[in-house]
């Protein structure tokens, strides 16, 4: 991999980074992705919250207000490879909205518009926000992607957040985030919010998937909307329920919430089936 000069992308410890160095292509602002080897999801290929919400990291630097985030709507049409050097191509097409993608050469890896208009109204979840009051739930040591950095069990430094079924449809994992994962104002970062209501949508998916013959389901597309700044140091829960399957199509949704009834925020995802885990 080749060095560049980097800002974090996320918190530091994560280890992306967004290269300091940009370049003006056809109106569109050009600058490095970095990706550190240890971000998996599927083991080698980069947690596919992280991808997504990568994207608002890239738009944020070209971004003049500094409102909150409101939402990412990606599609990910190619695994983003770990322990490279990417490039992430930023466009405005309004006062606060970005179209962001990311490159492996010439090939689009992930594609989305990002907007930062301030925090949207509290939603219409009550599923997803009862799923925050349900008793701990079991959790339980996958081992399909054991090297994830959100949900698998063998990550050395991952999160550990271990599917934990309410229901065979559905997933309440509770959550105390550490500081090292706070923002600059001390609030749960964005980017690991991305990256946490990822896997628990593919787990609360487990039975369509596994039912019709997959041995996984990779994250295609992914709409995360922001309601309110997350905590640090306080309990939470990450839930999650399936929607529905057609064919390899598989939707779930899932939210970040605690047990008084506080929606941080909501994503809906689409998942691929796949007969085998890609590395």
């Amino acid at each position: 991999m080749t060095s560049t000069t980097t800002l974090p992308a996320g918190p530091a410890s994560l280890g992306l980074g967004l290269g300091t160095d940009a370049d003006i292509v056809d109106g569109a602002v050009r600058r490095a992705l970095v990706t550190p080897p240890d971000l998996h999801g599927p083991t080698g290929i980069l947690q596919g919250g992280l991808a997504a919400g990568v994207l608002a990291e890239a738009a944020r630097l070209a971004d003049r207000f500094g409102a909150p985030l409101t939402s990412i709507d990606a599609r990910l049409r190619r695994p983003t490879p770990l322990d490279a050097e990417l490039t992430v191509e930023v466009r405005r097409s309004a006062a606060a909205r970005f179209e962001v993608r990311t490159l492996d050469g010439a090939d689009e890896l992930v594609t989305g518009t990002v907007e930062f208009a301030g925090h949207d109204p509290v939603p219409r979840v009550a599923d997803l926000v009862e799923l925050g009051r349900v008793p701990f739930p079991e959790p339980v040591a996958q081992e399909r992607f054991p090297d994830c950095w959100v949900c698998g069990p063998a990550h050395p430094d991952g999160l550990h957040l271990l599917p934990a079924w309410h229901a065979p449809d559905r997933i309440s994992i509770p959550w105390i985030p550490e500081d090292t994962l706070a923002d600059d104002r001390g609030n749960l970062h964005p980017l690991v919010v991305s990256a946490v209501l990822d896997c628990p949508t593919v787990w609360a998916a487990r039975q369509a998937w596994e039912g019709a013959g997959f041995a996984g389901a990779l994250l295609a597309g992914f709409h995360l909307r922001a309601f309110a700044d997350a905590p640090v140091g306080e309990p939470l829960r990450v839930v999650a329920r399936f929607d529905d399957a057609d064919g390899r199509k598989i939707r779930a949704r899932a939210a970040l919430v605690d047990e008084d009834g506080i929606v941080y925020a909501v994503a809906s995802a689409l998942h691929l089936g796949v007969r085998e885990v890609p590395a």
